[in-house]
């Protein structure tokens, strides 16, 4: 009949609504999970990310470390180099000036006064040293001294005594002069060479000089 037929649309269209609003609801609940995993993924990509921009950083850093500590290290050794090579000069510079001083200075009263420097340097000598020095002179060997400047006879005088007190005895001596010496005097027998130069003493001048330039330079970079 006409009322069962409209009963019947009346139910086919209540269902037509229910399954509606299941689908959408079913859509609705699908573009749920699809942002919360899209939500999901986005936070695993920006934790990534942070966690990327965090080591890339640290890296960096690090490199920057490390390569300014080269580079302190190079500037600490330029800087040694220059100062032992300044330390170097200025010891030899000072020694020259020395050198030279004393050699434009050289007259008479120098040479004696070196004279008898080198007498008492004689007269310090152990017994070992005196012994092979007579020894020289038994095996027949020429006794000489090298002065750098000529010697007064007051001078010979003083270092011939001082040389026959170390041989025990009178010997003939030889005197020479050796500009090549610098500043002193000096007694060969055969190979045997026992001498004072003021070359010794600077040099040993210049070696104080440098230590002393050492310590005030490690004294600086200390501080």
């Amino acid at each position: 009949t006409r009322e069962e037929e409209i009963k019947r649309n009346l139910r086919e269209a209540e269902s037509a609504k229910e399954t509606a609003r299941a689908e959408a609801e079913a859509h609705r609940q699908a573009l749920r999970e699809l942002e919360e995993l899209r939500s999901a993924r986005l936070a695993a990509v920006e934790e990534e990310a942070a966690d990327l921009l965090a080591e890339m950083t640290e890296k960096a850093h690090r490199e920057l470390n490390e390569r300014r500590a080269g580079w302190q290290g190079q500037l600490e050794e330029e800087k040694a180099a220059f100062l032992d090579r300044l330390r170097r000069r200025a010891g030899e510079a000072f020694t020259m000036l020395a050198r030279n001083v004393l050699m434009e200075m050289a007259d008479e009263d120098l040479a004696d006064r070196i004279a008898h420097v080198f007498a008492h340097r004689l007269s310090t000598l152990d017994t070992d040293e005196k012994e092979l020095l007579r020894s020289a002179v038994e095996r027949a060997e020429a006794v000489s001294i090298r002065s750098t400047f000529p010697l007064s006879s007051s001078a010979r005088k003083l270092v011939a005594e001082a040389v026959e007190r170390v041989l025990d005895g009178e010997v003939k001596i030889d005197f020479r002069e050796d500009p090549d010496l610098e500043c002193g005097i000096v007694l060969v027998i055969g190979s045997r060479h026992i001498g004072w130069t003021i070359g010794e003493h600077l040099d040993a001048l210049e070696d104080d000089v440098g230590r002393l330039l050492d310590a005030r330079t490690d004294a600086g970079g200390d501080a």
